[in-house]
């Protein structure tokens, strides 16, 4: 099974970039045990035939915010724009999320 890993900030700052805000504070507080079990959904969306609501390619990002949909919400849906964010205008606290820490137990 393939897993895509990323932090509570990253997803946090991926949600906000299709502007997916009401879910952002959800996801700054993501736990360890919540952040393995979007891995794992992230990882079931990374593939070619993805089925996601999507007009545009799959990206890393998108596919963190999707794990984040269905994993906050029950179900995938439709982002709230598809097209990103400007960067410059993300709220300082989301800019360069930092990444998960090597030497993390992945698994």
């Amino acid at each position: 099974m393939t897993s895509v890993i990323f932090s509570a900030e990253q997803a946090a700052a991926a949600l906000w970039t299709y502007a997916e805000d009401g879910l952002v504070p959800r996801a700054e507080g993501l736990t360890e045990l919540e952040l393995r079990q979007l891995w794992k959904i992230a990882g079931n969306h990374w593939t070619t035939d993805h089925r996601l609501p999507l007009s545009a390619r799959l990206t890393l990002d998108k596919v963190t915010a999707f794990a984040c949909i269905e994993f906050s919400e029950g179900q995938v849906r439709p982002l709230c724009q598809e097209r990103r964010r400007a960067r410059t205008a993300m709220p300082p606290s989301l800019r360069n999320a930092p990444p998960v820490p090597p030497g993390t137990d992945v698994r």
